[in-house]
């Protein structure tokens, strides 16, 4: 068995060693900034807010979020999230895809009918397998680069025992996506906007959280000390004040499932240097599972950090701060450490020039299958996800990968996973096929499978085909290993890639 985790790590760490001879973080500086590349793609960030009728008269507060782009006149599509923050089902996560048509209907006024298909659940809810669709109807007032109205929806698990119709409250507002077509990494363009989502930085945290005295999970033991991993990313809107978005999960002591969605705000100054910054940052948003107490999801944080500028790309950093559950007896500190990579600014260069950087990357929608996963109280059964993967170029050959996975069917409701890794590729080798790797770590639990403290490491060569310039096909099989459970199972994916070129630092 050890020789088999020491087997699956090397593998999993190979695009790792690739990536410290291959990086190339400064490419593109030194040719002369393209013209006419940037590209510009209408978007949306839509909130709702509604109350789901459970079983038994029992109601449950839905908070989702979506990051919706115009495909095509008035249709938009992208991901979604959802998460229970008010009842007693905290850590119900539905991952997904959202699809909506917009239609004027008078001069302020639109009608935004559309579908969610996504897979999650936790909080011991009645989600069967997991997958959970939300068709709605939205009838939006429009003031100047925001909407606000009433969303008419039902939100049913077809394999579980919920299904509700309500009626609830939403929001959206409007930006651009910049981007430019793929295969121009390397080269570099003049620019005021900010690439993609407009995050001007991204970091991994890895820590622990140390319940305060009195918190008890719900199964009556006491939390103690956990293994935190996750990420956040920050979009600075002047020199000092930034937001940004969380997420994290459990991956050490027992609490595994638990994961946490949130939005942030924050300052950050110099201290006697560019190079060290300090800062405060406060969030709130949704958590909970892995039997820990939330209530109905509801979370708070708060911390102070410090930051040391490392290379032009890349900072490390130290966080300490408190987390509460105001509706459940969760209430813990935590200490983290930060890696960083500086994406983009909303400042001029240091040249004071608008010259940015342009790297390939890619969106994905991916299914996988995990084959014979084990579980704690029953046989391995196979379990299928839906998931949603962001890569970004640091190389021709390297990239970094994000992804988030959750199920779908095979009777694990609530299982989900969150991955962060390198990835290597080769060069096409003949009619836009390609083959890679990806090294990925992260944390997963939930459902009933057995992934005991919730740390993963996963391994997966694939192959790629070029459908065409802006979409490819990969298909994927490799191995999922848990370090301390018995979930250890061979995964095969198919995803839908959709490349494109980000602006950057």
């Amino acid at each position: 068995m050890l020789k088999t985790k020491l087997s699956l790590l090397s593998l999993a760490l190979a695009p790792v060693f690739a990536l410290a001879q291959s990086v190339q973080m400064d490419a593109g500086t030194n040719k002369a900034p393209l013209s006419n590349v940037q590209e510009t793609m209408p978007s949306m960030i839509k909130f709702s807010l509604e109350s789901v009728k459970m079983p038994s008269d029992e109601k449950m507060g839905l908070l989702g979020g979506n990051y919706l782009m115009e495909v095509s006149p008035d249709v938009f599509v992208g991901p979604g999230v959802y998460g229970s923050v008010s009842g007693k089902r905290g850590g119900l996560f539905v991952g997904g895809i959202e699809a909506t048509w917009r239609k004027p209907v008078a001069a302020s006024l639109t009608l935004e009918p559309g579908i969610f298909v996504g897979g999650g659940g936790g909080g011991s809810a009645g989600v069967g397998g997991g997958l959970m669709v939300r068709p709605h109807v939205d009838l939006m007032w429009h003031t100047k680069g925001s909407a606000f109205g009433l969303s008419v929806a039902e939100v049913r698990f077809p394999n579980g025992h919920i299904s509700s119709n309500q009626v609830g409250l939403v929001a959206s507002f409007d930006e651009d996506f910049t981007f430019t077509q793929p295969g121009l990494g390397g080269n570099s363009l003049l620019s005021t906007q900010r690439g993609g989502l407009g995050f001007d930085r991204i970091m991994l945290n890895v820590g622990s959280y140390k319940a305060r005295a009195g918190a008890i999970k719900l199964d009556g033991t006491v939390p103690g000390n956990i293994g935190y991993t996750g990420f956040r990313a920050d979009q600075f809107l002047n020199e000092n004040v930034f937001w940004g978005l969380e997420a994290g999960a459990f991956a050490h002591g027992g609490s595994d499932g638990y994961a946490e969605v949130l939005g942030a705000m924050g300052v950050e100054y110099p201290v006697m240097s560019d190079k060290l910054k300090v800062g405060a940052v406060a969030a709130l948003g949704t958590g909970g599972g892995g039997k820990i107490d939330v209530g109905g999801g509801a979370l708070v944080k708060g911390g102070l950090y410090a930051h040391w500028q490392v290379t032009k790309q890349i900072f490390v950093g130290l966080e300490a701060g408190m987390a509460d559950s105001p509706n459940g007896n969760f209430k813990t500190r935590y200490e983290l450490v930060q890696v960083g990579l500086q994406l983009d600014s909303a400042n001029r260069s240091s040249s004071g020039s608008d010259i940015r950087s342009i790297h390939d990357a890619e969106w994905a929608l991916d299914g996988a299958d995990y084959l014979k996963a084990a579980r704690k109280l029953s046989a391995p059964q196979s379990l299928q996800t839906i998931g949603f993967v962001m890569n970004r170029d640091i190389s021709d050959a390297v990239y970094l990968s994000g992804q988030a996975h959750s199920a779908l069917k095979g009777n694990a409701g609530g299982f989900s996973i969150g991955l962060v890794g390198v990835g290597l590729r080769s060069p096409q080798i003949t009619q836009g096929v390609s083959f890679g790797i990806e090294g990925l770590v992260g944390a997963a639990g939930g459902g009933g499978v057995d992934s005991q403290g919730g740390a993963v490491v996963q391994a997966i060569p694939y192959a790629n085909v070029a459908l065409s310039k802006h979409l490819a096909l990969r298909v994927g099989v490799g191995r999922i290993h848990s370090l301390k459970g018995e979930f250890n199972s061979t995964v095969a994916n198919v995803a839908l890639a959709i490349p494109f070129g980000l602006p950057g630092r």
